[in-house]
């Protein structure tokens, strides 16, 4: 049976980049679980899979980025096991990593 998972974008230290966090920083998941993010921050975030040329594909999770103050993505979920290296594309210095099994 596939679990729900989360992960929380947080505020990061004051003054020093990231202004804001993935948490956990690495989600390990298994196939077919789901996937979302709740945006704890106040301002907008927008994950998406950071390629190996260092562009972010903005869509790859979600058509559309995280409004602020407890607003949750869309559900995603792999039926390819793999690392999936996530940045945010607005704010590129946040970063994670999404490990499916």
């Amino acid at each position: 049976m596939p679990a729900v998972l989360r992960i929380a974008i947080r505020k990061g230290t004051q003054g020093a980049p990231p202004q804001a966090v993935f948490d956990p920083p690495t989600l390990q998941a298994f196939t077919l679980d789901q996937i979302f993010w709740t945006n704890e921050d106040d301002v907008a975030h927008w994950p998406g899979r950071l390629n190996a040329d260092g562009s972010i594909d903005a869509t790859f999770f979600m058509p559309n980025q995280i409004a602020p103050n407890g607003d949750q993505s869309a559900i995603w979920a792999s039926a390819n096991k793999g690392t999936f290296d996530v940045a945010c594309s607005l704010h590129p210095d946040e970063r994670g990593t999404i490990q499916v099994d």
